[in-house]
Formats: structure tokens, C-alpha cells, sequence
């Protein structure tokens, strides 16, 4: 008995509130807003004549390392520059009125502007989809609008006591929720 009683002792002391919490704290709590590539000029060597392929390799979300092979096959003059340009893609403004909320988008930024609280969020794939739920007792049917963007759709939705609103993405970012006085900001990139 007291055996039992000692481990049960032992255990409560090493148990935390939340188990699920990670033991290590990470030391930045900022999130970098990344350097995005605009421009590289190339000068080849003066005995190349001919352009065969283009390699990138490049780094996913999941920080995979790929590439991607483009074949050219064509003649080039050495002594002029191969320009390599990024252009970022801006988006048409658009904006839509839901039951609670108005949504508006705007390059790659979301603003839900709603009195009510956000209470969680979260990412999902296959598809791609951003979750978002707010506070309120509600009863609505499901709405689903459609966009022509980076946002695909969004789909309201409502449980007893929140609402969902559900963006469908064409890809899959990272984003950083910003909470606001007057709703919330979601920012991709």
C-alpha cells in the first residue's frame, strides 16, 4: 500500500498541467517575414553557344530540397546578360459580405472585419485550407463563395455556440493571424 502510494506521489510530481505543451520554450517567438528574390544577372562564359537546360533547385514548406529541369536547346550570344526576374503576383482586390462578417482580400492579406472573438485556427491540407472559428450562437445555413485568387472559396458554416469560416487556398503558405480591434488580419506568404 504504501508502495502504491509512494509512485502515485512520484507521478504527481513529475506531471505537468498540460502534457501536450512542449517542454522547450523556442527562443524567437517573431516570425521573419521573408527576403523575396527579385532579380539575378548572369554573364556565361565566353566560349558558351549554346544553352541547354536551366536547373532550379529550390526548398519547399516542408523543407524538401527539389529541382526542376527547363529544357531551352538554343543558341545565345555570351556576350549579353541572362536576366532572371521574379515578379510577385498582385492580386485583384475583392471583398464579399457574409451573415457576420466582411471579408475583404487584398493581395495576400485576409481581413474579416467582425465584433466577434476568434477562438481558434488552424491549417489543414489536401485541400488546402485555413480554419477559422469565432464566437456566437448561431443557426445559419452554409454559405460558399467563390474567388478568383489565391483564395479559391470561402464556406461559412455554424455550430451551437461558433461559426466556422473555411478559406480554400491554391497552395500551401505560411500565415501569421493578427488579431485586430475590429476583426482579424491574416497574412500569407
Amino acid at each position: 500500500m504504501r508502495f502504491l502510494f509512494l509512485l502515485i506521489f512520484i507521478v504527481c510530481l513529475n506531471a505537468r498541467i498540460n502534457p501536450f505543451e512542449p517542454v522547450i520554450k523556442p527562443h524567437q517567438t517573431q516570425i521573419v517575414k521573408p527576403v523575396f528574390f527579385k532579380k539575378e544577372v548572369v554573364y556565361l562564359p565566353k566560349d558558351a553557344r549554346v544553352l541547354k537546360k536551366v536547373i532550379f533547385v529550390y526548398q519547399t514548406l516542408s523543407s524538401d530540397i527539389k529541382q526542376k529541369t527547363i529544357d531551352i536547346n538554343k543558341n545565345i550570344d555570351f556576350h549579353k546578360p541572362i536576366i532572371l526576374l521574379h515578379k510577385s503576383k498582385n492580386f485583384k482586390n475583392q471583398k464579399a459580405y457574409f451573415k457576420y462578417f466582411y471579408l475583404y482580400i487584398q493581395n495576400k492579406k485576409i481581413f474579416i472585419k467582425t465584433k466577434d472573438k476568434l477562438i481558434r485556427s488552424f491549417f489543414l491540407v489536401k485541400p488546402f485550407r485555413l480554419v477559422l472559428d469565432f464566437k456566437r450562437y448561431s443557426n445559419i445555413p452554409t454559405i460558399k463563395k467563390e474567388f478568383n485568387s489565391f483564395v479559391k472559396k470561402v464556406v461559412v458554416g455554424s455550430h451551437t455556440s461558433f461559426y466556422r469560416v473555411v478559406i480554400y487556398l491554391d497552395a500551401n503558405y505560411n500565415y501569421k493571424v493578427i488579431k485586430k480591434k475590429d476583426g482579424v488580419e491574416i497574412e500569407f506568404y
